[in-house]
């Protein structure tokens, strides 16, 4: 039992550490000011039904192509956008698994779905990151495509194996397993920082390196 325990305090240090350094400080969007928020609410309810309309989502151009700088910065910003709101919901899934309650069996075993809920939502993270390594960038960001193609590669390993970890936690001897895919995921997280540290060359000081608390400049 204590195996177990030690198991699951690993499995919780090394998944919070994922979500901190794992997607790599990628979120940088600040949350809203209180005035920020009203004045949003208040541009909501002026909206007239035909600037609603406007406001919808614009179609991707063809990403099987080669995009121009144009076409590259509009699918890096969508893509990006919808990354930071997948890990958003992941992280919060599993910081709300981590802090519940664990005493009694009953405990134990919410918090083990709260755990497999935050697993499925990080594994649907992982062709998120695949699909910007797909993207046919042009010569002028071919640099910062290539960081964010091996940050890309590595970030969705890094998924990979937080998700084992996670299935290796279950196991009553799964503390040796989860140390190995632990020293596994190591060799993936310099690579993995490329992914932020690219994409901040192409969308701006929006995108945070994981790796200093002010903006950077690409």
């Amino acid at each position: 039992m204590n195996h177990k325990k030690s198991t699951i305090r690993l499995c919780a240090l090394s998944l919070s550490a994922v979500m901190l350094l794992g997607l790599f400080g990628c979120n940088k969007q600040e949350e809203p000011s209180k005035a920020e928020k009203e004045a949003q609410q208040t541009e909501n309810t002026t909206d007239t039904p035909d600037n609603t309309e406007k406001q919808e989502e614009t179609p991707l151009p063809d990403v099987t192509q080669p995009l121009s700088e144009e076409e590259y910065l509009t699918v890096c910003q969508q893509y990006y956008d919808e990354l930071m709101m997948a890990s958003n919901e992941a992280s919060r899934k599993l910081d709300e698994a981590m802090s519940a309650t664990a005493k009694t069996e009953a405990e134990k075993k919410a918090q083990q779905n709260k755990i497999d809920v935050a697993m499925g939502l990080i594994s649907n993270m992982r062709p998120m990151y695949e699909r910007f390594a797909e993207l046919q960038a042009p010569e002028s960001y071919a640099e910062a495509h290539e960081l964010v193609k091996t940050g890309a590669t590595a970030s969705s390993e890094v998924l990979r194996l937080t998700v084992e970890i996670a299935e290796a936690a279950k196991k009553e001897d799964g503390a040796a397993e989860a140390l190995v895919l632990q020293a596994e995921m190591e060799e993936y997280t310099s690579d993995a920082q490329n992914f932020s540290k690219g994409l901040e060359m192409v969308l701006g000081d929006v995108v945070g390196t994981g790796t200093e608390t002010g903006s950077t400049q690409p």
